[in-house]
């Protein structure tokens, strides 16, 4: 599909040997056998007979500026094969001037009986020819004529010039023209894609892709001295140098792409635009046709799909604005446009390099964009990629009157086009040596050709952006989600063997601090065969009044995780302290904040709750439960020193047999005397050397002064987990 593009710029040649534009080319036909009796022939409305039952017919006819495309039918009534070689066909005009017609396809011209052949052919002519002017003689190969034609009538190509125009604006142009050394056959038929207006660092150009078809019998690459340009309504004349493409051999009957790059005015109308070829003799230039481009310029809607430009042969990949949201925010207005290729062919196909840049106004300003995402190199048949581009712009601007401009990479390399004179610019990463042209009073025009190093990327597609949308608080979108299900993510985040729950989501308040805390544990469990690496999932909370709170990872957890496994990860929230009366219903956030040059993208967004705290005896650490059967407090005292002994009597199980590690949460029991101070802390865990077991077991707090020993203790039972905004603790249970 997508090819590499590369950076090369047209070359052209100091003389020509050749300063005429018709140039007649020999042997469209060869001869098979020249002995062989002529059968009569008449002329008739339908077409060229040969015989009562066999005739050469016009099928259908294109003329452009520079070359006629026809093609002519061939119906063989007859009981036997019948050999086209042996026939001929040119193109003369009514002041008596003839063509050749040469064959742009490879056919083997027998024709079996009761059956019919088409044939197209090309012929080059001088500009200003009219159809109505021109006619297709059809002859027999006789050696025993002086021109070893025998002349049998002449088919009118208006008759047919209004039947089955070419599908696309096509310019066939003769290479001897240019060198006169390559082959008699040597041509390329020059088909237009499409055409892109885009900014570049402050300057306007226009990009556009140019299918080159090699009609000769051998390989060729486009001649250095072929120029082009392009030519507005008003005359006006915009050199073009060629991006990409320039020094491919295109190998015969087969087509390749060029990517023509011109710097234009901003105010340059596209309306009437045309795309002329010509080459210098001497001083002089000279045209060699025109292509009308009103049907190559193109922007895309959102939503629309486009074919993605530069494509081979085979293949069907499209390319779409899916949606584009903005909000208007203090520093600008944040637009996320994302943009999605589709594999709508069936072979598999390259995904291309993609960066955007969202264009506005008409002073040439832009704002680039990247997705930095990691991808398989291809899509299968069916298979589709998104590409989330997220931008600032500038306040004020309005997001659906702006332009996404889709740019595919490519590495960078130089080439050069030599002229009368370089006006110098910039563009991107690289320099481009501008040029423009200007019709004078007296009708001259001034041309100046242009030297081109690209920045390593070319436009592949432009979409229009009326239709973007504000972007909704995530609380009001988010989907229902039921606590310990599966998390539908998107792979952008989470590989597709894994599987990521949310298994708690409680809170404990911090009313000395100010805040409270939020504590979030992860079940993620890989359903592969391989072991992969432990997402560090990028998170927040969001409240019912579009505020968000940024998820933090416990300190230290696993890197990878082993087939057939499940690992528990903890995440903490600082969220305001609220009254009673408040929700503590949330969105739950997950994104991406890697893969885009800015912002984030959504991996999805769920609604959650927090967790009440259980009343009764069974407390749940997932995945853990502790139930406590029985508990006292006492205090003794030793050697001058007093301890208070939390005595408990517990049953724990291990719910669910997930891999929990070191940094995993701890129990830590805190003693609090009647006036509310911390007077001493003890810590625990639920797994490792020292573990809490089911059955009694004894929690002492030692090293307290006499005035603390005091009646009214409390023994605060929390779990504790290191974040990096510190710890984070949840009130399990308190004892009296």
């Amino acid at each position: 599909m997508i090819r590499q593009l590369t950076s090369i710029g047209l070359r052209s040649k100091n003389s020509l040997k050749q300063t005429s534009l018709a140039v007649l080319l020999t042997g469209s036909l060869l001869a098979a056998s020249w002995a062989v009796p002529v059968p009569s022939a008449h002329a008739a409305s339908e077409g060229v007979f040969i015989s009562k039952d066999s005739y050469f017919m016009l099928n259908k006819a294109s003329l452009s500026s520079s070359s006629l495309q026809f093609s002519v039918l061939f119906h063989n009534g007859e009981n036997q094969t019948l050999d086209f070689n042996k026939y001929g066909v040119r193109v003369t005009d009514s002041a008596g001037h003839s063509y050749t017609a040469n064959l742009s396809e490879k056919k083997s011209g027998i024709v079996n009986g009761g059956q019919e052949e088409s044939f197209r052919f090309y012929a080059n002519l001088p500009a200003g020819e009219n159809a109505d002017d021109l006619k297709v003689d059809v002859f027999r190969w006789d050696y025993n004529k002086s021109d070893f034609m025998n002349h049998l009538d002449e088919l009118p190509i208006a008759s047919v010039i209004q039947d089955g125009q070419l599908e696309a604006p096509e310019e066939i142009i003769s290479l001897r023209t240019l060198d006169s050394t390559l082959a008699n056959d040597a041509s390329l038929a020059f088909q237009l894609g499409q055409s892109v207006r885009v900014t570049e660092n402050g300057k306007w150009y226009m990009y556009t892709q140019v299918a080159a078809k090699n009609l000769g019998s051998s390989s060729v690459k486009v001649p250095a001295g072929l120029l082009a340009r392009l030519v507005d309504a008003n005359g006006l004349k915009y050199t073009a140098t060629v991006a990409s493409g320039a020094d491919t051999a295109i190998l015969p009957n087969q087509s390749d792409t060029l990517t023509l790059k011109t710097l234009i005015s901003k105010g340059m109308p596209t309306s009437g635009l045309t795309l002329e070829y010509y080459y210098l003799n001497q001083s002089e230039d000279v045209s060699l046709g025109t292509l009308g481009m009103n049907s190559s310029l193109n922007t895309v809607a959102l939503g629309v799909k486009q074919s993605y430009a530069g494509q081979q042969e085979g293949e069907n990949v499209t390319a779409k604005a899916s949606s584009s949201t903005y909000s208007i925010q203090a520093d600008g207005v944040h637009v996320q446009t994302v943009v999605t290729l589709s594999n709508d062919g069936d072979v598999v196909a390259p995904i291309p390099s993609l960066a955007a840049s969202y264009q506005f106004g008409d002073s040439g300003s832009s704002v680039s964009s990247t997705d930095n995402s990691t991808r398989s190199g291809f899509l299968a048949p069916k298979e589709t990629a998104s590409y989330y581009f997220n931008a600032t712009l500038p306040t004020g601007i309005d997001p659906n009157a702006a332009q996404l401009v889709l740019w595919q990479k490519a590495a960078a390399s130089t080439g050069s086009s030599t002229g009368s004179g370089t006006t110098t610019g910039s563009t991107g990463s690289g320099s481009t040596t501008g040029n423009s042209g200007a019709t004078t009073g007296s009708g001259s025009t001034t041309t100046v050709n242009s030297t081109t190093t690209t920045s390593g990327q070319q436009p592949v597609a432009v979409f229009l952006l009326k239709g973007a949308s504000e972007a909704q608080n995530g609380y009001t979108t988010a989907v229902d989600y039921e606590l310990g299900s599966k998390l539908a993510l998107g792979s952008s985040v989470v590989n597709p063997n894994l599987d990521v729950s949310l298994i708690e989501l409680h809170a404990h308040e911090n009313d000395d601090l100010g805040y409270k805390t939020a504590i979030a544990k992860y079940k993620i469990t890989n359903n592969g065969t391989s072991t992969l690496a432990l997402p560090e999932l990028q998170n927040e909370l969001i409240d019912n009044k579009g505020n968000a709170y940024t998820g933090s990872r416990q300190s230290a957890a696993a890197t990878q995780i082993t087939p057939g496994s499940s690992y528990v990860v903890s995440y903490s929230y600082l969220l305001p302290n609220k009254e009673t009366t408040e929700d503590d219903s949330f969105a739950l956030n997950v994104y991406d904040d890697k893969s885009v040059s800015e912002g984030n993208v959504s991996a999805g967004t769920f609604k959650v709750a927090l967790q009440g705290e259980e009343t009764g005896d069974t407390i749940a650490i997932y995945p853990f439960s502790l139930k406590v059967n029985d508990s006292s407090i006492g205090w003794t005292y030793s050697g001058g020193t007093y301890s208070y002994v939390l005595q408990l009597d517990m049953d724990i199980t291990h719910e669910d047999q997930v891999i929990i590690d070191s940094n995993f949460s701890k129990i830590q029991f805190e003693m609090v005397d009647s006036l509310g101070r911390i007077v001493g802390t003890q810590d625990a865990s639920l797994m490792g050397t020292g573990k809490l077991t089911s059955g009694s077991q004894r929690v002492s707090i030692s090293g307290l002064k006499n005035e603390q020993v005091q009646t009214g203790v409390i023994v605060n039972m929390y779990e504790v987990i290191d974040t990096p905004n510190g710890t984070a603790k949840r009130l399990l249970k308190q004892f009296k």
